[in-house]
């Protein structure tokens, strides 16, 4: 086990680079890279703005780290020691973005202002560039959380109707579509008033959604009944993360723990706690031989699974 330093703030994203032999965290408005095999200080990349850093992901051959902040889209190339900034050639603010693990393709989500919000859909070019492959227009309807499916065939998210004024009460529906055409392939109501994460299962037959005290656990690609997965602390789940192998749920928790989940029956496999506080966010390496977790002090704890 070991506890990484970072500066102080709310850790909300954590990845794990593809060898497995680095970690990224977003920490605030920051991005601290530490190198697994050696016991340095982190490097803290070139970040500046005043939101929080969204969508943290390594490139698949792990030679870049990319996030979204306050200025956009930026990508730290972890040879030459700086970051670059990327465009994607649509209109309004850049709210989210997801890619896919194989770096093939991106979803967008572009905000306002006009003039076209809208969930969009990209596909990578041989000059390292994006094209539009699809785009649907968020003129009457709102997208919030979308997930990539790991194989890159769907993409996840939750909708409802866009107005001038969006009420509390105004239903979520659960949506599944195809990340190469924006087609939806299935959909039904989701059961709460306001949003949660979203995460595919490895082999993207299931897909969960961290609500509250709850896991809702849904087959993909039938959307059926969710299957309920309670914290039996009574406190909040904040984030969710699939062991490689898929038998495997880590839930980081406001109880100061991890549960894992054994997805075959989804009875509670193991309990970690650690006195870091409230955790906000959970990460597996690819191998499975590691996770992480981060709380809202800066610290993020790695340690070594053996289930």
């Amino acid at each position: 086990m070991r506890v990484l330093k970072a500066e102080i703030g709310e850790v909300n994203g954590l990845a794990f680079s593809p060898d497995g032999r680095a970690l990224a965290a977003a920490v605030d408005q920051d991005v601290y890279l530490w190198n697994l095999e050696s016991n340095g200080r982190p490097v803290r990349l070139d970040t500046t703005g005043s939101k929080a850093i969204r969508a943290l992901y390594f490139t698949p051959d792990s030679r870049a780290v990319g996030w979204l902040g306050g200025t956009g889209w930026k990508v730290y190339d972890r040879s030459r020691k700086r970051a670059a900034q990327l465009q994607l050639d649509a209109g309004g603010n850049l709210a989210w973005i997801a890619q896919t693990p194989d770096g093939s393709r991106v979803v967008s989500e572009h905000t306002f202002p006009d003039p076209h919000p809208a969930l969009t859909g990209w596909k990578s070019t041989d000059g390292g560039g994006w094209e539009q492959e699809w785009s649907v227009s968020m003129a009457d309807v709102a997208f919030h959380y979308t997930a990539v499916c790991p194989s890159g065939r769907r993409i996840a998210t939750l909708a409802r109707g866009a107005t001038k004024r969006v009420k509390w009460e105004t239903p979520f529906r659960l949506e599944l579509r195809s990340a190469v055409s924006g087609r939806v392939e299935a959909t039904r109501p989701f059961p709460h008033h306001y949003a949660c994460r979203l995460v595919f299962s490895p082999d993207g037959s299931q897909l969960v959604g961290v609500h509250d005290m709850t896991l809702m656990v849904w087959p993909v690609p039938g959307l059926g009944e969710p299957r309920l997965v309670r914290n039996d602390s009574r406190q909040h789940f904040t984030a969710a993360a699939f062991h490689p192998s898929g038998r495997y749920l880590f839930a980081s928790s406001n109880d100061t723990s991890v549960q894992v989940f054994d997805t075959a029956n989804w009875e509670r496999a193991a309990r970690f706690t650690w006195k870091l506080g409230r955790l906000r966010c959970v990460a597996v390496s690819p191998d499975g031989m590691l996770a992480a977790a981060g709380g809202d002090s800066g610290d993020v704890l790695v340690w070594d699974v053996d289930l």
